[in-house]
């Protein structure tokens, strides 16, 4: 493998460039939740269809994302962070990896499922945003577990709820979204492997099996242990239902609360 960084617009280049290369299964799109059911629909007109330019080809691992706030803003669990927001129309903020991505997304499919209004405050990348909301510029951000949690142990962050469908091993004493009363907010961000449209089924095939492999070996369960991440694996089919359900509902979400990315 050789692997080539194509950065901009929310992985959007990158997907365009293997979207329109040859379906030979020579390249490939390693991309995420933004790439597949995000992105696409935060740009107008969207530049690909997610569910029709590519070939799945395996979902490989997921994490859960986070709601967390600086302790200084004295809220512990969601329901005070809604309290406040009926309280406080739009002042309390929320930070994100930039104007369109997947931690603003999370954040407003939250805001919806809660009835409440949040400032958007948009950063370039998750970094600069964790590190304002470690320094209590801002209240709000949903990022994923992996990234948070060492924050968390050291109290400079604190952890309100995960989506993930059970706890994080992580951060075992946050309560998860459903246990929080918000049982639509089961998101998590993943990461799958696509070929371009059009690449032949055994060579698709061929993929799956042996990505599976490498999810299952000694290595591979190590690696992904040591990120926080968990394996998903599965078949083709899997991957081509979770872009269709998870576009429809981030699209919803998007054209409702008119998120673009820029």
């Amino acid at each position: 493998f050789v692997l080539e960084n194509r950065t901009g617009a929310g992985g959007t280049i990158g997907a365009l460039s293997v979207a329109r290369a040859a379906p030979d299964g020579h390249t490939l799109l390693l991309g995420t939740t933004s790439t597949y059911v995000v992105a696409p629909f935060v740009h107008r007109p969207p530049p690909y269809d997610p569910t029709t330019a590519f070939e799945p080809v395996i979902v490989l691992s997921e994490g859960a994302m986070v709601l967390c706030t600086h302790p200084r803003t004295d809220l512990r669990t969601a329901a005070e962070v809604v309290a406040a927001a009926r309280q406080r129309p739009e002042q309390l903020t929320l930070a994100s990896a930039g104007a369109g991505s997947l931690p603003q997304v999370v954040g407003e499919v939250f805001a919806a499922l809660a009835g409440v209004r949040l400032t958007h405050v948009p950063y370039r990348g998750g970094a600069l945003a964790m590190n304002d909301l470690i320094g209590g510029q801002v209240d709000l951000f949903f990022e994923v577990v992996s990234n948070v949690a060492q924050h968390a142990e050291a109290g400079r962050v604190v952890p309100l709820l995960t989506t993930g469908a059970a706890r994080s091993p992580l951060l075992p004493g946050v309560p998860t979204a459903t246990e929080s009363g918000y049982a639509d907010l089961t998101l998590a961000s993943w990461t799958g492997l696509a070929a371009p449209a059009g690449t032949p089924q055994p060579v698709v095939e061929t993929l799956n099996r042996e990505a599976n492999a490498a999810l299952l070996s000694q290595e591979g369960q190590a690696l992904l242990a040591r990120l926080g991440i968990a394996a998903v694996g599965g078949n083709p089919a899997a991957m081509a239902a979770r872009i269709t359900r998870e576009a429809a509902v981030y699209r919803r979400v998007i054209d409702a609360r008119r998120i673009t990315a820029g």
